[in-house]
Parts: C-alpha cells; sequence; structure tokens
C-alpha cells in the first residue's frame, strides 16, 4: 500500500523480496519492480545470511537509492551490515510491526545506536518496549514515530458478495456469523473463542463460528477439541483465504480475542464494512477502538468475549461511522513522506 501510493506521486520504488513471496507476487501486479536474490530467513546457515548482506549491498549501490526502508529483523540486520560492509551512504529506516519485548543486549544495542537511522512503531504500545534505548541514550525519543498501519481501501472498494460465502457455508442471510480472522496460533485466541462458543450458542442455537487463517501449529489442537466438545455443526476452519473482502462483508460479528497485537488489520477491516468488532484490550487495540466503535475485552476472558459477542449480535444494525483517516493509505503515505524528508535532511 505505501509502495503505491509514493508511486502515485512520482516517487520511484523498488522492493527487495524473496522470489517465492507473496509480497514479490503482489508488487508485480502492481507494476512494482522487486530485487529477489535475498532470503530473509531466519536460519542458522551463515552462508545465506552473508549472501543476503553481499547481494543487498550491490543492489543499493548500483541503484543508488536515496533512504532503504526495513519491515523486520532479518531484512534490518542484512542493510545494517551491508551498508557498514559497503560503506554506503544511504539512510535506513526500521518499522516494527509488532509489540514483542526488544531485548537490550549488546547486539540491539549496536543496532539501535549504529546500524539503522530512525525508527517507526505501528503503535503507541509498541514505543514503550524502547524506554530503556531511550534512557540510555541509544535512541533519542524524537527519532520513533508512531504510524499505524492503513487498510487497503481499494481492495474493499470493490463490489462484495457476502451472500457468495453464506451459500457456501450453507447458512442463510439470517444466521449469525461469527469470524476470526488470522493465523490458527495461540496468540490470535482462538482456544479463547472455543470457550466462548457453548455460552453464546445458549443465546443464538445457529450460529455459526469461522476461523479464517492460515494454519500453524495449534490446528490439530483446535480440530480435536471441536470435535470432542461436538461443536462440528458450530465451528469451522476454512484455512487460508483470498476473498477476505467477502468473509469480512458476511460477518456479522470480527472477533480478535488476541494475547499481542500492534495494529491489526482484521479490526480496521472491520471497521469499514460497518461490522461490529470484539478485541482484547492489549497492545494498540485500544488505539484503534478508541471512539466507541468496538467492545474491548480484558484477554484470555472467554466469559468476556461471550457477553460482549451476544451484546453485538443484540444490538440493532446501524450505518458505519466509517474508518478514520490516519488509517487510510493517504495518511499512511504523508506521514512516512515526511519521515523520509526529515531523514534526508538530517
Amino acid at each position: 500500500m505505501l509502495s503505491r501510493e509514493l508511486v502515485k506521486r512520482g516517487h520511484t520504488v523498488m522492493i527487495a523480496t524473496p522470489e517465492v513471496s507473496a509480497l514479490a507476487r503482489r508488487a508485480r501486479a502492481a507494476g512494482i519492480p522487486v530485487f529477489t536474490d535475498v532470503e530473509f530467513r531466519n536460519t542458522k546457515n551463515p552462508f545465506q545470511f552473508f549472501s543476503d548482506i553481499a547481494a543487498l549491498g550491490g543492489f543499493v549501490r548500483a541503484e543508488d537509492f536515496d533512504l532503504v526502508h526495513t519491515h523486520g529483523s532479518r531484512d534490518m540486520w542484512s542493510m545494517a551490515l551491508a551498508r557498514t560492509v559497503f560503506r554506503l551512504k544511504q539512510p535506513i529506516l526500521l518499522t516494527r510491526h509488532n509489540v514483542k519485548r526488544v531485548r537490550f543486549h549488546a547486539f540491539n544495542r549496536w543496532i539501535y545506536r549504529y546500524g539503522i537511522d530512525r525508527i517507526v512503531l505501528t503503535s503507541g504500545a509498541a514505543l514503550e518496549n524502547y524506554r530503556p534505548f531511550f534512557a540510555a541514550g541509544i535512541l533519542q525519543e524524537s527519532e520513533a514515530t508512531v504510524i499505524h498501519s492503513s487498510v487497503d481501501i481499494d481492495r474493499f472498494a470493490g463490489p462484495r458478495h457476502p451472500e457468495k460465502i453464506r451459500r457456501e457455508l450453507g447458512i442463510t442471510s439470517t444466521t449469525p456469523l461469527i469470524g476470526l480472522v488470522g493465523r490458527i496460533v495461540k496468540d490470535k485466541g482462538p482456544l479463547v473463542l472455543l470457550d466462548a462458543v457453548p455460552e453464546i450458542l445458549k443465546e443464538f442455537p445457529d450460529a455459526l463460528f469461522i476461523l479464517v487463517g492460515k494454519p500453524g501449529k495449534l490446528e490439530r489442537h483446535v480440530r480435536e477439541l471441536i470435535k470432542s466438545r461436538g461443536l462440528e455443526r458450530s465451528v469451522r476452519l476454512l484455512g487460508f483465504r483470498e476473498d477476505i473482502v467477502d468473509i469480512t462483508a458476511a460477518l456479522d460479528v470480527s472477533v480478535l480475542p488476541t494475547k499481542s497485537e500492534s495494529s491489526p488489520a482484521v479490526v480496521k477491516e472491520a471497521m469499514l464494512l460497518g461490522k461490529p468488532v470484539v478485541a482484547s484490550r492489549v497492545g494498540g487495540v485500544p488505539e484503534i477502538l478508541d471512539e466507541g466503535r468496538g467492545f474491548l475485552i480484558p484477554p484470555d476472558d472467554p466469559a468476556a468475549l461471550a457477553r460482549a459477542v451476544i451484546e453485538a449480535l443484540r444490538r440493532p444494525r446501524k450505518d458505519s461511522d466509517g474508518l478514520p483517516e490516519r488509517f487510510t493509505p493517504k495518511f499512511l503515505c504523508e506521514s512516512y513522506l515526511k519521515v523520509y524528508e526529515e531523514m534526508m535532511a538530517k
């Protein structure tokens, strides 16, 4: 989204990403050139790491970019070391997309003092992880900016087909449909949802619950729980899906009983389509649902989740308040351009 918006404004963008990644496929579809001689894999093989450093160093030197923007640990480290080895002049920006703890060890002290020039956090909650670095003078608080992630509005602006999803599921337009969109991992809260299902079914016996996302190590356990609790008719796993727009449009309630989130897209996508959202009060979630737009519940609390879903289903539907401007691609791009310009001026 950011790259597309930058290109619209006349900037030149290239994306470095592994050849087999979804990012490479989507970038090419958007007409954005990609550099695929990198792997960015979490591997103990040092040769792969050195290969990425060499490839990035040669690529950045040849293209003579004004700035390099990294988005994860592997590409950040590869680029920071490439700049050191190749003596490159380009400033490096890191966007950190999660709220996981940042350890205050020697390697991290080096990377944040010398390896990169500035950071962007996708929520104010993530900013708190850097307090030890601010206190030690390794980072200045002025070098850390909060910019929430955006919703792909163009993707959601086209025709939507919720009836297609309901036909696939074998339910009517009046059947309550509750969905959790996210990887099937413990942190996303599928087990919390399963614990809440029986209480919700007491009020809405025909309700259907769907888990939509890439299967993880927890999937087998989730399937066993569904079977052992006799919930096969009420809970379904749909796996990874490309038609998230249609699925979100078909939902009556979107839930995210997560344990850790920075700026979850699924919450904003549901808001964009006017769907009630029930999400945990963790990380950056309260920064999104801060205007009475949804239901905030304690994490790991099935009873609270059940009560909120029941209340959401009972409430009469109303027109959506729309998505706040700060979650739009335009705002995202303008915010990053300001950061880029400040970095280059410095």
